[in-house]
Formats: structure tokens, sequence, C-alpha cells
């Protein structure tokens, strides 16, 4: 059954309340790229944003700095 947008928003929405500004700013500025919030990770360090295209990953942390190549493997 395919997900209908509606629910796709509200997961967007709560996603996006969990990050910090910085962390916002951050990601306005890679989805010019298409780059696309799919989920947040709880770590030591705070919060951190993967974001992703196609196979590719970034990571945003709290202070919204880019990690270009995380140390982070995504499961399919």
């Amino acid at each position: 059954m395919p997900i209908e947008r509606r629910q796709v928003q509200e997961k967007v929405t709560k996603l996006l309340k969990e990050l910090s500004v910085a962390q916002q700013c951050s990601l306005s500025e890679v989805n010019r790229y298409g780059y696309t919030l799919a989920f947040v990770r709880q770590n030591e360090n705070g919060k951190l944003a993967v974001v992703q295209l196609n196979e590719g990953i970034l990571t945003i942390d709290d202070d919204g700095e880019i990690d270009h190549q995380p140390d982070i493997t995504l499961r399919h």
C-alpha cells in the first residue's frame, strides 16, 4: 500500500522539529542540490541529521556542520 502524501509530510515535519536551527539552515543548503532528510539519529554528541541523494549520504551535526564523507552505513 503506498504511503499517502499527508503521511509523508507529517513524518518530514516531525523530523524537522527535531533539528537545531543550524541543522535546518544546512539542510536548506543541501536541499538545493536534491538531498532530502532521511532520518535523525541520536548519538553521544547530540542529534545527527542524515540526508540522502540516491546512494550518496551526508550528515549534519547539531552545529550545522556538513560531513560529506560520513562514517555511516545505511541498511537497505
